[in-house]
């Protein structure tokens, strides 16, 4: 049976809010309401951990200051800033939102933040909140951690899936008379709440500010997330070196040999296992091109969708099977 608690959510944000206020993690997209520096850290963000974007944010923010300075850029120019985020799709995404937000504004609902490229409803929310202040509800993977255990549903439970989760997170986000300007203290806090204290692994309930009456308190269990496969040895990880390798090369390019894949010392053999696979090589590099993520052009291999006009490249190598 799904239990719920009955705490006030007025409470239950002022408290949160408080503890957020007295100290938190010092991170580089913290503070800023620019809507394009929110959108960056946010489509950083999706899939990748804090600590990573942290690194990457910063150089990426200073190559590419502003909308017009992302829209105006190459796409080959825009992976090799993203290299070492992985999931490199989202480089070209946000290069199109960019491009898009350039030439029409920014999107005054929901809706039309929904409608740029890779940006879904979670970061649409993000956006809302983070950058315009409105008062939704972000349910990420730390959000809604804690959302179950201090509420006391059952993960599995429809009280604990996207939409009646979002539902509670925006009563919560609309609790009592929060100021606009608080929109993003709040979004901000409820992610903190469950990265640092309503951990996965060992929660700090001792430390947590809404402890008091919560029903997981000291027996916290594990909140299902969807799990990815071994990296190691993995199609992800050929594309993930060879686009590392494409972004430090000179001009973003790579001369394919006769095997015909790049090496092994190039593609970084401790996360293939000592080893090279053609037939996994092959679908790599065949997926990068399918995706606009790198693209042959005679004997090379290029950082970046295929031009629409000029060289049509050679031939797609195939590996000798």
């Amino acid at each position: 049976m799904t239990r719920r608690s009955t705490t006030n959510p007025v409470r239950l944000r002022r408290a949160i809010l408080a503890w957020y206020e007295q100290g938190h993690r010092s991170l580089p997209w913290r503070g800023s309401r620019d809507p394009y520096a929110v959108l960056v850290s946010e489509v950083m963000l999706q899939q990748t951990q804090a600590s990573r974007v942290a690194v990457r944010y910063p150089p990426f923010m200073t190559r590419f200051p502003d909308l017009a300075a992302l829209a105006s850029a190459s796409e080959a120019d825009v992976l090799a800033e993203w290299s070492g985020l992985g999931y490199n799709r989202r480089a070209l995404a946000l290069r199109d939102a960019a491009v898009a937000v350039q030439a029409s504004g920014w999107p005054s609902d929901l809706a039309g933040l929904q409608r740029l490229p890779g940006v879904g409803p979670y970061t649409a929310r993000a956006i809302g909140s983070l950058a315009f202040g409105w008062r939704v509800g972000v349910v990420d993977t730390n959000v809604r951690r804690w959302l179950v255990r201090r509420l006391g549903l059952e993960p599995g439970s429809g009280a604990a899936g996207g939409g009646a989760l979002q539902r509670l997170a925006d009563d919560l986000a609309n609790a009592g008379h929060a100021a606009p300007e608080d929109g993003a203290a709040w979004t901000h806090a409820s992610m903190e709440l469950g990265a640092v204290i309503c951990r996965a692994r060992l929660p700090a309930c001792d430390s947590c500010p809404i402890a008091a009456g919560c029903p997981a308190r000291g027996s916290a269990g594990r909140v299902p997330v969807p799990r990815q496969g071994s990296f190691r040895g993995s199609r992800r990880a050929y594309r993930g070196g060879v686009m590392r390798a494409l972004a430090a090369a000179p001009e973003y390019a790579l001369r394919i040999d006769a095997t015909p894949a790049p090496t092994p010392s190039v593609l970084a053999p401790e996360a293939l296992d000592g080893r090279l696979e053609p037939r996994l090589m092959q679908e790599a590099l065949e997926g990068l091109e399918r995706d606009g993520l790198a693209h042959l052009d005679g004997s090379l291999l290029r950082l970046g969708p295929r031009p629409a006009r000029g060289s049509s490249g050679g031939p797609r190598p195939t590996i000798a099977r």
